[in-house]
């Protein structure tokens, strides 16, 4: 989103096509870009307006006439679209939009709703042929969907297309200059919550770039012996959010052969519970969430993360990939609770990336806006109390205060 971002709205597209479900974090930074786009353009008209307005002044007496015939000949420019679509709402929605879905409709995003055949044909069956496709221009559209306006970019669900890249290539540096800085010569493994897993293996890619490129610098300069920055130790794990390991992978060898690295050059993907535990039969582990299905063990992540440490982090991406790294983490100190809390191994454990002594850094990928509408799910099964929930325009009651609107 970075990248498209960046392009000049004289040169943006003239309409935007996703789709994808309506809570969605993706959907929400295409409407905001679009909104800001046209923005920019209506600046740039009033800009424009001003300027022919103030030369008709400079010559009104001479040329009443031809000022006349100028600003009749102003073009107002068309908006620029955002059309999304997505599976028939749920009646509670489609009443009463929230979260992600109303910041989104209002900020102009035009909703296209489908039924789920009609939805499953164009975006769930489409084509090996249709997955193609990079650059600015991103993914060719499905087949059977026309484009709404002339000049219209088509963006996979999730943003998952090679133009990701390049913003988050932007993150990369970030991440590498940061602990470059204040690392401490640290070995340091980066978790990623994964929808499409473009994040984890666009940024996977990045920092591997960015340590060839320190390695290139040290045969330059004939520097091998302290150089801190081809002795970085950093490594990306995926947590799958969306289905499971096999569909990550999938996801990240598809999108890795369409940035022109080997189709296995793909981050690791944490298991959704330590490999190596005893006595359970396959029936008894534990498995990934289904996404955006309301679970006790993600509502108490959720509320263990506010509480106890003030981290704030959505329902759908953040408490289910803290809630699998918990898992790990648990079944470590029961192994570990007789050693030293700091492994002497600090290798990295594709199988095991987070029982060793490794520092850990989380990526949060978004989705606070939708903590509301989530919460209410939670709310509607039973898990919590409507007067613990935030709702938009009010505050919660406490003792000694009152109800504010706001």
């Amino acid at each position: 989103m970075w990248s498209l971002n960046k392009v000049s709205v004289s040169e943006f597209p003239k309409c935007l096509v996703s789709y994808g479900g309506p809570q969605s974090n993706s959907m929400l930074a295409l409407a905001a870009i679009t909104n800001y786009k046209n923005r920019e353009l209506a600046e740039e008209e009033k800009e424009g307006t001003t300027r022919m307005n103030n030369n008709g002044s400079r010559n009104n007496n001479d040329n009443d006439n031809d000022n006349d015939n100028d600003n009749d000949n102003i073009s107002i420019s068309t908006p620029i679209r955002f059309v999304y679509y997505t599976k028939k709402l749920p009646r509670f929605l489609k009443n009463q939009p929230n979260g992600n879905l109303f910041r989104a409709l209002s900020l102009g995003m035009e909703l296209k709703e489908l039924s789920r055949e009609e939805y499953s044909n164009l975006f769930e069956h489409r084509s090996e042929d249709n997955d193609g496709g990079g650059g600015r221009e991103g993914k060719r559209p499905p087949m059977g969907l026309m484009a709404p306006a002339p000049n219209s970019l088509y963006v996979p669900q999730g943003g998952a297309f090679s133009s990701a890249l390049v913003g988050v290539n932007r993150l990369s540096e970030e991440i590498y200059t940061y602990w470059l800085e204040h690392g401490n010569d640290r070995p340091l493994t980066i978790f990623v919550p994964g929808g499409t897993c473009t994040t984890a293996l666009c940024l996977h890619h990045g920092l591997k770039r960015l340590s060839l490129l320190a390695d290139r610098e040290d045969d330059d300069n004939g520097d091998y012996s302290s150089s801190a920055k081809s002795m970085m130790d950093i490594e990306v794990v995926v947590v799958p959010c969306v289905g499971d390991a096999a569909y990550a992978r999938k996801q990240m060898m598809s999108l890795s052969t369409q940035i022109g690295a080997k189709a296995d050059d793909i981050p690791a993907i944490l298991q959704p519970e330590p490999e190596e535990q005893e006595n359970l039969t396959s029936s008894s582990r534990r498995k990934y969430f289904t996404f955006g299905k309301p679970n006790k063990e993600i509502l108490e992540t959720f509320q263990e993360l506010q509480k106890e440490n003030n981290l704030l982090v959505d329902l759908l991406y953040g408490a289910p990939s803290f809630s699998i790294m918990f898992r790990h983490w648990d079944e470590d100190m029961k192994k570990n609770k007789d050693k030293p809390s700091l492994s002497p191994d600090l290798s990295f454990d594709p199988n095991q990336p987070l029982s060793s002594g490794r520092e850990i850094m989380y990526v949060h990928s978004g989705g606070l806006e939708g903590i509301t509408s989530q919460l209410l799910r939670y709310q509607h099964i039973g898990l919590m109390k409507i007067k613990d929930v935030q709702l938009p325009g009010r505050r919660n009651k406490k003792k000694g205060t009152e109800q504010t609107n706001t």
